[in-house]
């Protein structure tokens, strides 16, 4: 009984601080197959993602921004069209010797279900969800640390 307390919390703790106008601060990690995700939130209207791409040695950064639509339950997040992607060519590269390009893409505009934490193609109950979100509670810089280190254990495993 207690752990369905806390989870009922937690939901409703994430709704409120999602809810807010003001996002500056707040950090989100996303999974999607193959990929991780983080959304961090810069100030009241802009964002800035970074996909973690588990296939290839890749890294994907972009900004965009956000505002709330008439349904204050989705975040309209508008991607802006360069997409910088740094690219590690072998396991035992540093950060440093990574190399970085930046691509003209197609505008990707997601949203975010502020309630349960989704991101979708579409506002509404019965959009496709692209990926599930948790709140992360820390810094952006600790929230990217936490995930290239969770990014990079994944190809630890391979051979």
């Amino acid at each position: 009984m207690k752990t369905k307390r806390l989870t009922i919390f937690l939901l409703f703790f994430a709704s409120q601080v999602i809810a807010s106008d003001d996002l500056n601060g707040t950090n989100l990690f996303c999974e999607e197959h193959n990929l991780f995700v983080t959304y961090n939130f810069l100030d009241n209207k802009r964002y800035q993602t970074t996909n973690y791409f588990l296939v290839h040695f890749d890294i994907g950064i972009r900004e965009g921004t956000y505002g709330y639509l008439n349904n204050p339950r989705y975040l309209y997040l508008k991607a802006d069209k360069k997409l910088v992607i740094y690219n590690k060519l072998n396991k035992t590269d540093n950060e440093k010797n990574w190399k970085k390009k930046v691509v003209e893409v197609p505008k990707l505009d997601y949203y975010l279900d502020t309630e349960d934490l989704y991101i979708t193609f579409s506002p509404g109950k019965h959009s496709m969800i692209k990926s599930s979100c948790k709140l992360f509670d820390g810094t952006a810089d600790e929230l990217r640390e936490s995930s290239l280190k969770k990014y990079l254990k994944n190809f630890d495993n391979d051979n």
